[in-house]
């Protein structure tokens, strides 16, 4: 009886030694990179007021209200950004800010003096 005792800790603890307790909640790490992997970030780059309808470039994908990227949804094309609706949720994505070029200077340039 007492070699059948020491036998079975000792699978329980090759067991417990060769797999880690893992959280049952977590989804596997597999899903978590194929996730990842599938579904870019939101980027918009661009918005386009064309005559009656704004477009925009969404994900490299040029798009107006209605339209689906992938997961996304656009609900409404802004004059900055886009509205979008991701896994039930309404989010908004806005341009950059860019400060505006600065203009050159309309002085003249000073160069050497002619012979």
């Amino acid at each position: 009886m007492k070699a059948l005792l020491t036998l079975a800790a000792a699978l329980a603890l090759a067991s417990a030694q060769a797999d880690p307790l893992r959280d049952p909640t977590r989804p596997p790490q597999a899903a978590l990179a194929r996730a990842a992997a599938a579904e870019p970030p939101p980027l918009v780059s661009a918005v386009f007021d064309a005559g009656d309808r704004r477009r925009a470039i969404f994900n490299g994908q040029l798009v107006r209200a209605g339209d689906a990227v992938g997961a996304y949804r656009i609900e409404d094309v802004l004059a900055d950004g886009v509205r979008y609706r991701h896994a039930g949720t309404v989010h908004e994505l806005h341009l950059p800010h860019v400060d505006p070029v600065k203009k050159p200077t309309t002085a003249p340039v000073r160069g050497s003096e002619g012979p």
